[in-house]
């Protein structure tokens, strides 16, 4: 098996009305935060608002920081590693439209998070009751 490199991802968890907006590749079941790769030597929060500009078009802001989320999976025979960098954002559009075709956007109801597939499975901790910033380090390989 194969192993990528570790990719370095920001994520945004953005609220309306007891609901979050999630992001899902067209051919995929399951969703994920909207935001993308961090570039070499760009700062997590210029890559998250970069991301977010070119996903849905439009601004938004960093209100704080959630998480940080180690994952790993395997893809077509390939390890990969990922290390999700998630803060809570405002959009300046209460509506956005995603402006890639390759990704669709839902509004999801916080009370069928529960049971949907949002990969990483563990970004789902931020929206419990009560939570603080944490850390969730990928049980996977050790070395």
């Amino acid at each position: 098996m194969d192993a990528s490199a570790t990719e370095l991802i920001a994520r945004a968890v953005i609220r309306r009305d007891n609901r979050v907006l999630l992001a899902r590749e067209r051919s995929a079941r399951w969703f994920f935060l909207p935001g993308g790769h961090v570039e070499p030597g760009e700062r997590v929060e210029v890559a998250l608002l970069r991301e977010l500009d070119e996903e849905l078009g439009t601004g938004a802001t960093i209100e704080r920081f959630l998480a940080l989320v180690e994952y790993g999976y395997v893809s077509d025979g390939v390890a990969h590693h990922e290390v999700n960098v998630v803060f809570e954002v405002g959009i300046a559009d209460p509506d956005p439209v995603g402006q890639e075709e390759h990704i669709e956007f839902h509004w999801l109801p916080l009370d069928r998070l529960a049971d949907a597939d949002v990969r990483p499975h563990p970004v789902k901790d931020v929206f419990l009751p009560g939570v603080t910033p944490f850390w969730r380090a990928w049980p996977g390989r050790t070395a």
